[in-house]
């Protein structure tokens, strides 16, 4: 009896994943990278064109474009992670109490989040942030309202699945305790699920936080964020098109590469529950 050996499967990385990773790595070492001070001003060199010496050439107040893009990743970029992040936590946590907590439970949470779900999320976002005063906090919490509800409802719908299986039913009448049963049998299933809708969710953030800097509502200048920078550069836009565009195209291509990335991995999930 002769038995062939079939060569096992290489898992190769799917193309959109590599421009998320050049992303993160611009998130944290962005600052590191940029060639000059940020925040130095240079009033004789006010709106200079591109150059050796500044590259993607200088704002209004001489300050390098390039520099300013850099230290204004992790802005841009760390901040809308930061906000997804808090935003799933509470989502996936009201999710599991929802999915496990009774009827009445259920109904009282998913009717909250369907309440939130009819404010547009940047105009929360705007009513905290110009209550508040702006700033990083209330952006982050208005930005948290907004974002946590699809959490909560994608994480009730999955944990209620699962919950209903064999394999679930068989732990809890092997006496485990349902904290146990949550977090080794439904949470995992639900980060899985979760994964790419918090993907899609960053380029989200980051679209949120540039409106808000545009509109002088997010980071306090001269703190470098692409969105504020559009706001400081447009009455400029005729004798500057380079140094607007710098931030435009990083926004674009922040949010395009997070859109392409979180439909790879909702294609790779919906793939391994088939």
């Amino acid at each position: 009896m002769s038995m062939v050996l079939q060569p096992a499967r290489e898992r190769s990385v799917p193309a959109s994943i590599w421009p998320l990773l050049a992303l993160a790595g611009l998130a944290l070492t962005g600052p590191f990278l940029a060639p000059l001070d940020p925040n130095a001003q240079d009033l004789m060199r006010v709106m200079e064109a591109p150059s050796i010496t500044h590259l993607l050439g200088t704002d209004h107040v001489g300050r390098d474009i390039l520099s300013r893009i850099l230290a204004g990743a992790p802005h841009s970029l760390g901040l809308a992670v930061l906000c997804v992040a808090l935003a799933s936590s509470v989502g996936i946590a009201l999710g599991l109490i929802a999915a496990n907590g009774g009827a009445f439970i259920r109904a009282l949470i998913m009717r909250l989040a369907d309440l939130m779900l009819a404010f547009p999320g940047l105009l929360l976002a705007l009513l905290f942030a110009g209550f508040l005063g702006g700033g990083i906090w209330p952006m982050l919490i208005g930005l948290k309202l907004a974002l946590w509800p699809q959490y909560a409802r994608m994480t009730e719908a999955v944990a209620t699945s699962v919950l209903r299986e064999g394999h679930v039913e068989a732990a809890r009448l092997a006496g485990f305790p349902e904290r146990t049963i949550l977090t080794r049998h439904v949470l995992p299933s639900v980060l899985r699920a979760v994964m790419p809708l918090a993907t899609l969710g960053v380029g989200q953030a980051i679209m949120s936080i540039s409106a808000l800097g545009f509109l002088g509502l997010g980071l306090k200048p001269p703190t470098p964020e692409w969105g504020a920078m559009i706001n400081e550069l447009l009455p400029f836009l005729a004798e500057g098109f380079v140094q607007m565009a710098a931030p435009c195209v990083m926004i674009f291509v922040s949010v395009l590469t997070l859109t392409l990335a979180g439909r790879t991995l909702a294609s790779n999930t919906t793939g391994r529950a088939q």
